[in-house]
């Protein structure tokens, strides 16, 4: 990109120069809480921070002392070590432990023949992982597990003290994305799961429809028949009343298990849902 490209591009945004900077600035200086700096967007990758953030809180208010974040498709492995730092702030802000693991094939994106896996647009082998490099990074602070998800997930379970709160999926591939819906199924996991699909919605390379990809794949997982018995679903989440639209906001699904036995528990007390008439 150019220069000039560049300017244009920054000067076109919907969000202000002015926003963009602070933003940088809350980055490199993380000053105030850090609900306010996510809410301003003054965090690295804003969905991952928003999942994880949402997840502990919710995760909180059910009285566990521990919760599990998941990232599938670890690519370089940037995504993972940005989600042990997000860790950090919020223990700090929420009083919870977070747990980190990631999945990943560990070779790149494995070949396919399904259509719906975007061939057009992914080589096979495309996001390879210096595997050295990261487990020196993230040693410590989250789990590194490699193999074909649709294997590795099936034998791994959540903490038993650490329900699952919170997916982040980047598998890129229809076909491995309805594996990782495993992780859904699993026994130990929040009633409502915080979720963030990478390849929702792709630019106009990826030609992405309802009917390929992770779109396709979350329309497939809903369209199962035990899905229809118990109401359970994965589903768009619109929790961002009162924020300016921002194109991340697309990407954020809320799994509803809503035949957890804790599904129904109220979260929140009377106290905060009373509208007392304006003194004179």
């Amino acid at each position: 990109m150019t220069l000039i490209d560049r300017i244009l591009d920054i000067a076109t945004r919907p969000v202000p120069l002015r926003t963009l900077l602070l933003r940088r600035l809350l980055v490199r200086w993380p000053v105030g809480s850090y609900r306010a700096r996510l809410l301003a967007g003054g965090v690295n990758r804003p969905p991952y921070g928003w999942c994880l953030y949402h997840a502990a809180l919710e995760a909180k208010a059910l009285g566990h002392k521990a919760m599990t974040v998941v990232e599938l498709g670890v690519a370089g492995g940037n995504g993972l070590v940005c989600l042990s730092e997000h860790r950090q702030f919020i223990q700090r802000a929420i009083g919870i432990e977070v747990v980190v693991a990631g999945f990943d094939g560990g070779n790149g994106l494995p070949a396919s023949q399904d259509p719906r896996d975007l061939l057009y647009c992914w080589p096979a082998g495309s996001f390879e992982m210096d595997r050295a490099a990261l487990e020196r990074r993230i040693a410590g602070r989250a789990e590194l597990i490699i193999g074909d998800v649709r294997t590795t997930l099936g034998g791994w379970n959540p903490r038993p003290d650490a329900p699952l709160g919170a997916v982040l999926f980047d598998l890129d591939l229809y076909s491995s994305t309805m594996g990782g819906f495993t992780l859904l199924e699993k026994a130990n996991v929040l009633p409502r799961i915080w979720c963030y699909f990478d390849d929702i919605c792709g630019y106009s390379a990826d030609a992405t429809t309802d009917r390929v990809g992770e779109r396709e794949a979350v329309r497939q997982f809903n369209l199962a028949p035990e899905r229809d018995i118990h109401k359970d679903h994965l589903s768009l989440a619109y929790t961002f009343k009162g924020m300016v639209p921002e194109a991340w906001h697309q990407h954020i699904y809320l799994y509803h298990r809503v035949s957890h036995p804790d599904y129904n528990r109220c979260l929140s007390t009377i106290d905060d849902h009373q509208l007392p008439l304006d003194a004179v």
